[in-house]
């Protein structure tokens, strides 16, 4: 008696998709301009958390998280950078 197979779905496909999201939402923190292709290392470093607080819609904690931890609130930058990482995260995951 032979078992049934059951395939299992790569994983590598969704992985590479939130690492493009990631990037993208590190490059918005980082500041989008011409010829700017790539964040720079401290907010490519930053993309995890990004991504993270993206998923929860908060635009205050991740206007926090893009202004950094020596200021005590955020500004205006930062929340439209947040409202636009939130939108780049809704879109990505649709």
């Amino acid at each position: 008696m032979s078992t049934p197979h059951t395939a299992v779905p790569d994983a590598a496909p969704a992985a590479e998709e939130f690492a493009k999201l990631e990037q993208r939402m590190a490059l918005v923190a980082c500041g989008v301009r011409d010829g700017k292709t790539q964040a720079c290392d401290s907010h490519q470093r930053k993309g995890p958390v990004l991504l993270r607080i993206a998923s929860t819609g908060a635009v205050d904690a991740l206007a926090m998280a893009i202004c950094g931890s020596e200021h005590r609130g955020w500004c205006t930058a930062c929340v439209e950078k947040a409202t636009e990482i939130i939108r780049i995260y809704n879109e990505g995951t649709q």
